[in-house]
């Protein structure tokens, strides 16, 4: 303002009065006065680049005296709180990073994170160096000493999908769910890998499953072995006594050995199927894992059954949808399809009206589509429900038992899962889940 001023007072002194004179101090006063603000923006502007210099450089201990007789009272106390400030949030930060490093160190699941490009690892905690028996770990390509596999297997997991590992450490077999997802860290992209041992939970229900295994098996050895071995008693008595009277067998004696052989005859063939059926169900063929359309392939499995359906007065459900993808292998997809279809109608069997079989898809978050086969059968007992996936294990008479535990075991080869719910009297319904 005083520039302003004095500077249009000189131009007034100058050309419209004649105190030239007084123009001339004027003058010298608006320079005077120009020169002292100039430095003073110098000076002010030498300060801030100082400032911010030191900020550049995470120097947060340079000060500036607060005098309040001093021109730059408020520069210097606005610089200070701008420091405090600083060293506040850097505080906070160190802080909530120690914390974070402090609960990832002591974190009873083994944590690892490198960087996919450099292959750099850049975390590694206390529970991932005992499994993986690495106190320190450069590259995540040096795990190939412990499996050849494991870095690429790391490298092509998928964020949010957990995947199973088998890995033999020091000659101690461990199977592991491991799952990844990535983050920004400190500009560089970071996958973090978790690994969870479920080794024992897998082992407790591996143990469970074997002994409804051999529940089943027993019963249905003992089914077949009980009688063969009182037949065979019978008949080795009927004769032996025949011998020592000096006869020969009677009528009825002679049809009792040809009822009892024919009997050891199916029982022996019934025996013969089951071994071949347990054969079958320890040799699932490897999946050949494509994009497939479930729409189309759930079109062509009730194509199968159109005539079976009208014979037996029954309504198909289904629905219109666009073209579904999911990753499955075809004819064993289809295969399941169709079992699943033949149950329902068998679960139906002894009912005269009401019978209805429902086709239908469901998207189940992003990355799993489902199907579902629903029938209005009589459906299943609560005590039968966990066990009808077991191998021979089956409610229907006659049935063999390996249809379920098959495709259990197809849906899980292609990294799906099949589940089946179910109200007595009012039918059920079996679910496949899929990858899309």
């Amino acid at each position: 303002m005083g520039i302003c001023f004095f500077g249009c007072l000189s131009g007034y002194l100058f050309f419209d009065s004649p105190f030239w004179l007084a123009g001339v101090w004027t003058a010298l006063i608006t320079a005077a006065l120009f020169y002292f603000t100039l430095q003073y923006v110098t000076h002010s502007e030498r300060k801030l680049t100082a400032f911010l210099q030191t900020l550049g450089q995470n120097d947060f201990t340079v000060t500036f005296p607060e005098s309040k007789q001093s021109e730059e009272y408020d520069l210097h106390h606005a610089f200070n709180k701008l420091t405090q400030m600083f060293t506040r949030l850097r505080s906070e930060k160190e802080a909530q990073h120690q914390l974070l490093q402090v609960l990832v160190e002591h974190a009873a699941v083994p944590i690892l994170c490198f960087d996919e490009h450099t292959r750099e690892v850049f975390q590694m905690n206390e529970a991932a160096k005992i499994l993986l028996q690495a106190p320190y770990l450069q590259k995540i390509d040096s795990l190939k000493r412990i499996d050849a596999g494991l870095p690429a297997f790391l490298g092509a997991l998928s964020d949010n999908v957990k995947t199973q590992l088998k890995l033999t450490v020091d000659s101690r077999v461990m199977y592991l769910s491991v799952s990844s997802r990535h983050i920004l860290f400190d500009n560089r992209m970071i996958k973090l890998v978790v690994f969870i041992d479920v080794s024992s939970e897998l082992a407790a229900k591996e143990a469970d499953t074997w002994r409804k295994l051999l529940r089943v098996l027993t019963h249905e050895i003992s089914n077949s072995a009980i009688p063969l071995s009182t037949l065979s008693s019978y008949i080795n008595q009927l004769v032996a006594e025949a011998q020592a009277s000096g006869r020969e067998l009677t009528v009825d004696e002679r049809q009792d050995v040809r009822e009892s052989l024919r009997t050891i005859d199916e029982r022996s063939r019934s025996l013969k199927d089951f071994v071949q059926n347990f054969r079958s169900v320890n040799q699932i063929p490897e999946p050949n894992i494509e994009r497939i359309d479930l729409v189309s392939l759930l079109h062509d499995a009730a194509q199968l059954y159109t005539r079976e359906f009208e014979k037996e007065n029954i309504r198909l459900v289904t629905h219109s949808y666009p073209e579904t993808y999911a990753f499955a292998d075809r004819n064993l997809t289809q295969q399941i399809i169709i079992n699943l279809i033949k149950n329902a109608m068998e679960a139906m069997s002894n009912m005269k009206s009401g019978k209805e079989i429902e086709l239908s898809l469901s998207q189940s978050g992003k990355r799993y589509l489902q199907l579902h086969v629903r029938d209005s059968g009589v459906g299943i007992n609560p005590e039968d429900l966990d066990q009808i996936f077991i191998p021979f294990y089956s409610t229907k008479k006659g049935g063999s038992g390996i249809g379920l535990s098959i495709s259990q075991q197809i849906m899980q080869k292609q990294k799906g899962d099949i589940a089946v719910s179910s109200q007595v009297g009012r039918g059920s319904v079996f679910t496949l889940t899929f990858i899309t």
